[in-house]
């Protein structure tokens, strides 16, 4: 079936989380700084209600490329679609901050693994889930940049700021080992708006890259 590998491959790379007990990639030895009384601030829906990126999602040598619209239908409420630059439909649903709807999906991808990831890649990407945080700390960093760490759902949130608490980088870290699950990395903000965005998945070979889009484009 065309396209088949996209679910087949992510499916069983998911898989293989469950095999991944002894990852190198891990905050375990992280140390508390301080406290942190500032608020880590967003890029998105200030001065737009949706964003459009460029979007190619890569898995052991396979890409999926189009565009991902992402609107802010209310305050707990995100409207995603992802689409070839041709108009054809991968998938629309609905996000909130903890459970979705899809409204239509292609069968490539209709697997419950699959979208689960890719939602909460996109949650993250355009910090929907930023209030969501709590106890944050100031990690002690040998990087110029702030570390602050964060509570998020049983696991935790590292976040690197700038001076203006914009973020750089936040990874996903869980479990007793404090293993990283992924990390998205913001490469430029210009105008409050985060231009070139990349997703890493450390369990997996999973890699997102977003270019963000304007009306004129």
């Amino acid at each position: 079936m065309k396209n088949s590998w996209f679910s087949n491959v992510v499916w069983s790379s998911i898989l293989l989380i469950m095999l991944s007990a002894c990852s190198k990639h891990t905050y375990k030895h992280a140390a508390v700084a301080g406290g942190f009384e500032g608020v880590m601030q967003s890029p998105f829906f200030e001065q737009d209600s949706i964003h459009y990126f460029k979007t190619s999602i890569d898995t052991y040598g396979k890409a999926l490329s189009g565009i991902l619209a992402v609107k802010k239908q209310s305050g707990d409420t995100l409207k995603v679609s992802f689409f070839t630059e041709m108009g054809v439909s991968f998938f629309d649903a609905y996000v909130t901050h903890d459970s979705y709807q899809l409204i239509r999906c292609i069968s490539q991808l209709d697997s419950k693994p699959v979208m689960n990831t890719i939602i909460e890649d996109i949650r993250w990407v355009v910090l929907f889930n930023k209030n969501q945080l709590s106890d944050p700390v100031q990690i002690k960093s040998a990087s110029n940049q702030q570390t602050v760490r964060f509570n998020y759902q049983g696991a935790y949130i590292f976040a690197e700021l700038a001076k203006d608490n914009y973020p750089y980088k936040i990874t996903y870290v869980y479990g007793s080992k404090y293993k990283r699950k992924f990390e998205v990395k913001y490469a430029t903000l210009e105008n409050l708006t985060a231009s070139q965005i990349f997703v890493e998945h450390f369990n997996f070979d999973l890699k997102i890259q977003l270019t963000a889009l304007s009306f004129t484009q």
